[in-house]
């Protein structure tokens, strides 16, 4: 079978079942599956494969249409330019958080700080991507240890210095520290039905906070006695949650005009 036709028939399985970006998806499973890179796949469309290779490609689909992230699936997202490898113990790296990456960037150049903590690290994407292009002291902590292996991976990955900590919240730390960076849970459990269900595939230990918002006011509190900022994600409805907090600084929008990231100075 050419190369051609089994992307042909992945794409037409992938869009019959909803998947907007079928035939980039297309091509990605072929790339991973053949382990040969887009250009590859995309210059050789008469390539010759077994049938062996399309039925793993078709089964890879299928899982797709199922409702498992891509990411997951080919163990690979992309965070600030950088690759990083994930599974279904932790999040999977969104654009969105980005921004939240970019203000601690700017406020670490600003301010000169040196010593930094990534709260809820999961992958470890957001505290390797701040030391990569900061070169600050970074400690990554998670309650999860199974996250944790995966923040392990990134950081031999990246030939990173990141220290990781096994910690329930900020427990672990006496300060003093510059600034907490985090992407805590925060959506809350009676949202959880409206979910997509590619988002239902990821940890609940790394979606749901309370449903008072008691984990992110814990956050709060425990920064203001180790830090002197506190930069977090956040959802766009908890807005009037946060006002209540006379240390709230400012909330900056993402790229879709929503309310994004919180920034607290103490």
């Amino acid at each position: 079978m050419k190369l051609k036709t089994a992307i042909s028939k992945i794409n037409a399985l992938l869009k019959k079942h909803g998947i907007e970006s079928s035939i980039l998806e297309s091509t990605i499973i072929a790339s991973y599956i053949l382990k040969k890179d887009d250009c590859f796949i995309l210059s050789n469309p008469d390539f010759q494969i077994s049938e062996s290779i399309f039925e793993k490609m078709f089964t890879m689909a299928a899982n797709r249409v199922a409702g498992v992230p891509l990411a997951y699936l080919t163990h690979k997202k992309e965070f600030m330019g950088l690759n990083f490898y994930v599974n279904e113990n932790v999040l999977i790296p969104r654009p969105e958080t980005e921004l939240l990456v970019q203000e601690a960037i700017g406020f670490i150049q600003k301010y000169n700080f040196k010593n930094i903590v990534d709260l809820c690290t999961g992958s470890g994407a957001i505290a390797i991507s701040i030391e990569h292009f900061t070169c600050v002291n970074v400690a990554a902590c998670d309650i999860s240890y199974k996250a944790l292996k995966v923040a392990s991976i990134n950081k031999k990955l990246h030939q990173s210095n990141v220290y990781l900590v096994n910690s329930n919240l900020l427990f672990a730390f006496k300060g003093p520290i510059d600034m907490i960076v985090s992407n805590p849970p925060y959506i809350l459990p009676s949202e959880f039905d409206s979910l997509s269900n590619e988002v239902k595939k990821e940890p609940k230990i790394a979606l749901l906070c309370d449903e008072d918002y008691l984990l992110i006011k814990t956050i709060i509190e425990q920064s203001s006695r180790l830090a002197k900022f506190l930069l977090m994600e956040i959802s766009p409805n908890m807005k009037i949650f946060l006002e209540q907090f006379d240390k709230l600084f400012c909330i900056k929008k993402d790229y879709a005009g929503l309310d994004r990231v919180a920034i607290f100075k103490f």
